[in-house]
């Protein structure tokens, strides 16, 4: 992976408008429940990228958006989402690894204790997002998998 590639370039398999699926679960013994989802990746102010998408939570609409900037080697991205970050943005930061997904890491306040880690991993070649939940003294565990498959 040439790791000076700009984040938009190694987004832009994954451009354009899709529709597909969202799965989510809490726990990691949850089963994970199903809803429509659809997903915008564009490019914004040249050297940017932004991921829009919508899904559902109990048949109530929900969406999100990250705006993912940088390098294969040093990516950044702002996340808000209506459900999970509620009234307040995640910064993010990590790398593409060999494997060509992009391994997003941040933190946020736990309501004890230490804070906890969330994980967002971006594969354009399977337009698959996967969000993991990164509990302190435990192994982190995929809490949503957004597959984007059809084109819109």
């Amino acid at each position: 992976m040439n790791t000076t590639l700009p984040i938009v370039e190694f987004l832009a398999p994954f451009f354009g408008s899709w529709n597909g699926t969202n799965d989510l679960r809490i726990m990691p013994t949850d089963e994970y429940r199903r809803s429509p989802s659809a997903a915008t990746v564009s490019v914004a102010a040249h050297d940017f990228a932004t991921i829009s998408y919508t899904w559902e939570e109990d048949g109530k609409p929900q969406d999100g958006v990250l705006l993912l900037g940088g390098t294969a080697a040093a990516a950044k991205a702002v996340w808000a989402d209506s459900w999970h970050t509620a009234q307040v943005w995640l910064n993010l930061a990590g790398e593409v690894g060999s494997d060509g997904v992009l391994r997003l890491t941040g933190s946020y306040a736990a309501p004890e204790g230490p804070d906890w880690g969330w994980e967002i991993h971006i594969s354009p070649a399977e337009q698959k997002i996967t969000m993991h939940n990164v509990v302190p003294g435990h192994d982190p565990y995929q809490v949503v998998e957004l597959l984007t498959p059809t084109p819109r």
